[in-house]
């Protein structure tokens, strides 16, 4: 069976995007894999896996495997094929930035959502006219993909005179400055070199939707590109949101890293 699903993997059109050094965009060999059984099977069955919304359920596909679906429905000319991917690619991209029902969320965040969602809108007409070049990266790494746009469109409301504003002042406190350089060095569960290890992203995710509410929103919004300080950032910081200070969202930080690598490294034994 293996065998078989490698064979069909290699008949998936190959990316066209280049790196800085010259090589090209290249799918991790799982979602290779999951495509080749995609294009062979009854559409309508493909298409019910795109609509689990559950990481964890039977069956649920990747973002890099409904932005391939859809440029393939495109470029074969399959309209209503088409139509019903992007709507489900829609959902997923949308599904990832800040929404109405965020306990966090404010109209401004609200806004830059939709900004960056249209961003992405931005990508399709192109691509289904010819060929966007831009829309590789969302099929050889979705989530990271996510994470660019979501910061992007965050950092346009967070300068200050066309200067970016200083995320946290960390002052002279060496042992918050300690716990910030363990923070960010010694496990970073969104690094993107680990993210593209297998099952990495899914054990993650797992892990984040473990963690308690609170944790969980920071990360949300640390992803989202949001900074922690207060400062000149004013309600569009982490600490300014939710009324903490700097110094306790990152040992709220630390705490859910801690739990993320703890949950990682269980699952690993």
């Amino acid at each position: 069976m293996d065998d078989q699903i490698q064979v069909e993997a290699e008949l998936v059109t190959a990316l066209r995007k280049r790196k800085v050094d010259g090589a090209l965009y290249c799918r991790p060999p799982d979602i290779e894999n999951l495509l080749g059984v995609l294009i062979r099977i009854d559409e309508a069955d493909a298409l019910a896996r795109a609509r689990i919304r559950s990481r964890s359920a039977p069956g649920w596909l990747p973002g890099e495997c409904l932005v391939h679906m859809m440029r393939r429905a495109g470029q074969r000319g399959e309209r209503r094929a088409y139509n019903q991917w992007c709507t489900l690619v829609l959902e997923r991209v949308r599904g990832g930035l800040p929404r109405a029902s965020d306990v966090s969320a404010t109209a401004r965040t609200l806004e830059l959502a939709d900004y960056a969602l249209d961003r992405f809108v931005g990508l399709l007409g192109p691509d289904l006219a010819g060929y966007e070049d831009r829309l590789d990266i969302w099929e050889a790494r979705f989530d990271l993909a996510l994470a660019n746009l979501r910061r992007d469109a965050f950092r346009r409301d967070i300068v200050v005179d066309d200067e970016p504003v200083e995320t946290v002042a960390i002052g002279d406190d060496e042992a918050l400055r300690l716990e910030v350089e363990r923070a960010l060095g010694a496990f970073n569960p969104f690094d993107p070199a680990l993210e593209a290890e297998d099952d990495f992203r899914s054990r993650v995710w797992a892990a984040i939707d473990a963690l308690p509410t609170e944790q969980n929103r920071i990360l949300t919004m640390m992803r989202e590109g949001l900074p922690v300080g207060s400062g000149a950032a004013g309600e569009n910081s982490i600490s300014g949101i939710l009324g903490k200070t700097p110094r306790t969202i990152l040992n709220q930080k630390l705490r859910a890293f801690a739990a993320i690598r703890e949950a990682i490294d269980g699952a690993e034994k």
